[in-house]
């Protein structure tokens, strides 16, 4: 797989109905959605985070490290959340990230690609190293647990 991280085309923006997808209602408190995606144009798969939870009355930032994710595999829109676990490295360095998956609503048509459709997610986070096209990371090393 060739993932690749850009600021979202405005053709693609409108193939995929970003608008409509950009409303849909959050579980928790929530930052905007990215405006940029992890992409594999080749293998039809991306990753795009729709919202990270946050508590604006706690101490250090209000960070939760939980996060919803869209997870577009081959024709299949999915909703996948993780709970970050360990971040390290720094701007210029090489970097790392573990996640934990949380949840992933795979559509029962799909039940039997699981495994394909973890290593494709797990693949897309690699990609998206610390931040996608923000990232300023030399080299990313990234753990998905299921």
């Amino acid at each position: 797989m060739a993932f690749v991280n850009e600021y979202i085309p405005s053709e693609d923006y409108k193939k995929h109905n970003f608008d409509a997808l950009n409303k849909r209602p959050k579980e928790t408190s929530d930052t905007t959605p990215a405006d940029f995606w992890t992409i594999d144009r080749e293998a039809d798969i991306w990753l795009r985070e729709f919202y990270t939870e946050n508590d604006h009355t706690a101490a250090d930032g209000g960070f939760t490290g939980l996060a919803f994710w869209d997870f577009y595999w081959n024709g299949s829109l999915m909703l996948a959340k993780t709970l970050t676990l360990e971040v390290g490295g720094g701007v210029g360095k090489p970097c790392w990230g573990r996640k934990k998956l949380l949840a992933i609503d795979i559509p029962p048509h799909l039940k039997d690609k699981r495994k394909l459709i973890l290593k494709a997610l797990e693949a897309a986070f690699t990609a998206y190293k610390d931040g996608g096209v923000l990232s300023r990371s030399t080299s990313f090393t990234f753990n998905l647990e299921v």
